[in-house]
């Protein structure tokens, strides 16, 4: 089941706002992924940037709070649970046992709102300084999150908390016997059409509940297009209409850090934020499903960025304006054309240089904090054809990754079961250097290579590091045992 599609001008949108969003983006280098537009609950703008295409999932990273929440949502309705619940009394009784009288007063409402009482997230807190046992499966991360105890009486303060949220999958997965996606597939997914919503889990199986979700781009508007009509989905009515309105309504203590931008001072509700315009659903690197009920329209972005800001900034200026204000048949014609030839800059546009049949380098001295990890020893490159295949040595597996020369290759790593999609392209920028990049193609996230034959050495940097960690099978969603 998709979205109804129809144009700008049908809908009362000027797609010349569109043009000049797009045209900001370019300008200022803002890398986006995908873009979709809805008015009236038609799609009137969609777009994606090669390799980067319609049918792909996307990690949409804290999105999936938005989801989480909203599972909570169809459980209150049901009965199953209230918002004023105690978190420990769905715990089991060895969890909840000796816990600080802090945390005993933790309820679900407080999980929603990011206001638990931590003083900062206490995520990595958490985590800090556990070894490598803890990814094991059937290693238990409750006990690791529970010991962080919150500094402060819950509702008092709102820290952007991970743990808050993982709680709330816990919670779910506690009062169901099932986890956050197979309580969204009959009241969500099925009837949005999903067909499927991966998402990383903990070493027992648990969604993460704070991040790890992928949806496609048409899934995302799908879900902001359901926020927008208050929980009606052609002409059936899924959630009450009073969640939305307590979801997207500010929250107790506001986000005040001296760093916080225009769009993030404007108050939380139950896991998703208000807006200068509507409210939305958000994620680290660019993705967000704007609700803007004044407008009555929803638009989903992913990308890779750096300050999200940048985005709602760029499009508060240009398309938002556009929402609502009469364009022409001329300038959705330049729209389509414009949307059509949307791609990321392509590594050696020009075409690959004549360089060796086969090289090996040495991973040079790992630096920063894009780069990958140690793990990573090596690279050999070889040609295949036209193309090249990249060859990375990952202590003793060998990962080969084809790399088109004319356009993007498509394979998938694989490393102890668990399989990453990507693409690549690239080739010798010079006799003597290899040039590529490889696309985590259902994540954000992408590596640059770069290897020299004069210093018999390469790097290999991600262009802005993963949030789970520095190997791309931190993004792994899937392993071969599920099909």
């Amino acid at each position: 089941m998709t979205l109804p599609r129809s144009t700008p001008c049908a809908e009362g949108v000027d797609a010349q706002g569109i043009l000049d969003f797009l045209d900001v983006l370019e300008r200022q280098g803002i890398e986006l992924h995908s873009l979709m537009l809805a008015r009236h609950g038609r799609v009137v703008a969609e777009g994606w940037w090669a390799p980067y295409a319609a049918g792909r999932a996307h990690l949409v990273y804290s999105v999936s709070k938005s989801l989480t929440s909203t599972a909570v949502g169809f459980l209150v309705q049901e009965g199953a649970l209230t918002l004023d619940d105690p978190v420990p009394s769905h715990l089991a009784p060895a969890a909840a046992e000796g816990l600080h009288p802090n945390w005993t007063r933790v309820t679900l409402r407080h999980c929603l709102t990011m206001t638990v009482g931590h003083e900062v997230d206490a995520w990595d807190p958490a985590f800090r300084g556990l070894g490598p046992d803890v990814r094991e499966p059937g290693t238990d991360w409750l006990p690791v999150v529970l010991a962080t105890t919150p500094e402060h009486e819950p509702g008092t303060t709102f820290t952007y908390n991970q743990v808050a949220t993982y709680l709330l999958s816990r919670v779910i997965h506690a009062a169901t016997g099932s986890g956050v996606v197979e309580v969204l597939r009959p009241r969500l997914l099925e009837p949005l059409g999903i067909p499927e919503l991966p998402w990383q889990r903990d070493p027992l199986g648990h969604e993460l509940g704070f991040t790890g979700a992928h949806l496609t781009s048409e899934a995302l508007l799908s879900f902001a297009q359901l926020c927008l009509d208050r929980g009606q989905w052609e002409g059936r009515r899924l959630l009450a209409p009073e969640w939305f309105d307590e979801a997207s309504a500010p929250f107790g203590p506001r986000y005040r850090e001296p760093s916080a931008n225009a769009d993030s001072v404007l108050g939380y509700g139950y896991s998703f934020w208000r807006s200068r315009h509507g409210y939305r659903a958000d994620g680290a690197f660019g993705q967000f499903g704007l609700v803007l009920p004044e407008q009555d329209a929803a638009v989903a972005i992913t990308a890779e960025v750096g300050p999200n800001q940048e985005v709602l900034d760029a499009f508060w200026a240009t398309a938002f304006p556009a929402i609502g204000r009469p364009g022409s048949a001329e300038a959705d014609a330049r729209l389509v054309e414009r949307l059509r030839q949307l791609a990321l800059p392509v590594p050696l546009a020009g075409g690959s240089r004549p360089g060796p049949e086969t090289a090996t380098f040495r991973r040079s001295s790992v630096r920063g904090d894009t780069a990958l990890p140690p793990a990573y020893t090596g690279l050999a490159v070889r040609r295949d054809g036209s193309d090249h295949i990249l060859v990375l040595e990952r202590g003793s597996d060998w990962l080969e990754v084809p790399v088109g020369t004319g356009d993007w290759r498509e394979s998938v790593l694989a490393h102890e079961g668990w399989l990453v999609p990507v693409v690549a392209r690239g080739g010798w920028a010079s006799p003597d250097r290899f040039e590529a990049e490889v696309v985590v193609i259902e994540s954000p996230h992408r590596v640059v290579v770069k290897a020299g034959l004069a210093t018999g050495t390469a790097t290999l940097d991600w262009v802005r590091s993963p949030l789970a960690g520095p190997d791309p099978f931190d993004l792994a969603v899937r392993a071969t045992s599920m099909g």
